[in-house]
């Protein structure tokens, strides 16, 4: 009969395999299209000029992120989860999606249905409503976002609390290592805001 913590062992041997693979296949590149839909991006990836090669299985790659940056993507993506079930050998493995760099005025809620997402990219696009960073509280394997270059950094003065408040398992935040000073600071503002998050905060102790 396995314990707690042989479960918890066997957990991170697993996930230490994962990120072990992550290095070794890069991610799908379908960056700098200029496309206003998944679909127009979505043509053959473009091969890394260094590094690893694109690895292929059949007719699916072994890889563990998707770039998508620097075309004119918006909307919901609603088509995403089943693209990458036909071109990933393990879609729910997927552990970087990277949307920056595109013209996106909400989180599309389909990045939930990645529960092992570590790295969301999400700079330099059109998001104005704070309340939509809550769609990624669901994502508990999430260490690494950015949300730069939004108007909401502008317009809410009190963003990076908010969002450690948040997602307090990030580890990185707009590019910028997440410290215990930060962490600190939100737990205060958390303190005196608690009107302005939603029930389901899911406050756990960093490992």
């Amino acid at each position: 009969m396995s314990t707690p913590m042989s479960t918890k062992r066997a957990m991170a041997s697993v996930q230490k395999r994962i990120d072990n693979q992550t290095q070794i296949y890069p991610p799908l590149d379908y960056s700098f299209h200029n496309a206003q839909q998944l679909e127009d991006a979505v043509v053959e990836p473009r091969a890394p000029q260094n590094g690893p090669k694109l690895v292929k299985q059949g007719d699916r790659y072994n890889s563990y992120g998707i770039n998508l940056n620097h075309n004119t993507l918006n909307g919901p993506l609603e088509t995403l989860p089943d693209f990458l079930r036909t071109i990933l050998v393990n879609p729910n493995a997927l552990s970087t999606l990277d949307l920056s760099f595109n013209v996106f005025t909400e989180i599309p809620i389909v990045v939930t249905q990645f529960p092992a997402l570590k790295c969301f990219y999400f700079h330099k696009n059109m998001l104005s409503d704070m309340t939509e960073v809550q769609k990624l509280a669901p994502l508990k394997q999430l260490k690494y976002l950015t949300l730069h270059g939004n108007p909401i950094e502008i317009t809410v003065p009190y963003l990076r609390s908010y969002i450690l408040a948040l997602l307090p398992g990030l580890r990185s935040l707009n590019c910028t290592p997440v410290t215990k000073g930060d962490r600190k600071i939100s737990e205060v503002w958390e303190g005196m805001n608690k009107p302005l998050l939603p029930n389901y905060t899911n406050k756990k102790p960093i490992e």
